[in-house]
């Protein structure tokens, strides 16, 4: 019973992981789309730059930020 729990409880966990990843990724194109809404050609560039990141890279940023808070 505890093993079927615990293997649970860590299924879970990648699930989860893997589902923030993936909606992440699903939301890239919105992000873009948004990005070209700017009519400033450096301001576009700077929100592209973000909107492009690689989810670990966006992750770990993240992370950072948060710790400084």
């Amino acid at each position: 019973m505890i093993r079927t729990l615990a293997a649970l409880t860590v299924l879970t966990g990648l699930l989860a992981a893997c589902s923030g990843q993936q909606m992440y990724d699903s939301a890239a194109s919105w992000r873009q789309q948004e990005c070209d809404r700017i009519t400033d050609a450096a301001e576009r560039s700077r929100c592209l730059e973000t909107a492009n990141l690689e989810y670990e890279r966006y992750r770990r940023e993240r992370e950072k930020a948060g710790e400084v808070r």
